[in-house]
């Protein structure tokens, strides 16, 4: 297929391509050791900042928190749409588990 070529043409081999491998082609190496450097590798720091604050620019809104992963985000999302246990909450057949994780957390 042709997202198989592209994926191919990325790692520039016909072999196996694992499914976690990192990948630094950028400057993704120098950032993550600049914040091990930081003593800021949670949730706080610089580059944290920066994020939230491109992503608050980027789509508008006043306020934009990064999240530790989707599953937690979700979560959030949730909460402050006001849903609550045993609500009904429509969700794709077709997805990743951590979809209905989120729907497990509210208690």
């Amino acid at each position: 297929s042709k997202f198989n070529q592209f994926v191919r043409d990325i790692y520039q081999t016909n072999n196996f391509i694992p499914l976690h491998e990192p990948r630094f082609l950028g400057n993704e190496k120098k950032y993550v050791l600049d914040t091990i450097d930081s003593t800021f590798v949670s949730s706080v720091g610089a580059y944290v900042n920066d994020f939230e604050s491109k992503i608050q620019h980027f789509t508008g809104c006043a306020k934009a928190i990064a999240t530790v992963n989707g599953t937690a985000a979700l979560h959030i999302a949730l909460l402050l749409a006001g849903v609550k246990r045993d609500d009904i909450v429509i969700t794709q057949a077709l997805t990743f588990v951590a979809t209905c994780n989120a729907l497990s957390y509210i208690l």
